[in-house]
């Protein structure tokens, strides 16, 4: 008897080798993409003068800065330039202000001091500015789980 299949020779079993390391080489580079995928579900946290605020279900931040004058009314001064608040401490002087960040129902009071002068208000909203561009940064980047505000 004849066999109708052809002996296998060197040549079609390298080609089958061939094959095979191109096959595990795709195999290998499309499972490569699978552990590239990550997801961070990681609480974020901010620290500030030891205490610790959870962030990770807060849906608005928003930024405050009131003024307590000396007779007790309280004003809003957030945007307010120099001249108004000189005019401010010329109703009576000092002012105690505080600039805080709410956080949907959380509360976080970053200073509060007593001001004489224009400067020392335009001193504080200036810090203020920098812990909110700090916040945005930390909220913004998925990574990061902690942020320690000085």
């Amino acid at each position: 008897m004849i066999s109708s299949q052809a002996p296998i020779t060197g040549r079609s079993l390298n080609n089958a080798k061939r094959l095979a390391v191109f096959l595990l080489a795709v195999c290998f580079l499309s499972l490569a993409g699978c552990g590239s995928t990550k997801v961070y579900t990681a609480n974020k946290t901010i620290t500030y003068k030891g205490d610790l605020y959870n962030m990770s279900n807060v849906q608005k931040i928003s930024t405050r800065v009131e003024g307590r004058l000396p007779n007790g009314d309280v004003r809003n001064m957030k945007g307010m330039d120099s001249k108004a608040v000189g005019a401010l401490l010329k109703e009576g002087s000092p002012i105690l202000v505080t600039t805080a960040v709410d956080m949907d129902s959380q509360e976080m009071v970053y200073e509060r001091r007593s001001i004489t002068r224009s400067s020392e208000f335009s001193s504080m909203v200036k810090r203020m500015q920098s812990a909110s561009k700090k916040i945005s940064r930390f909220m913004a980047n998925k990574k990061s789980t902690q942020l320690r505000l000085k």
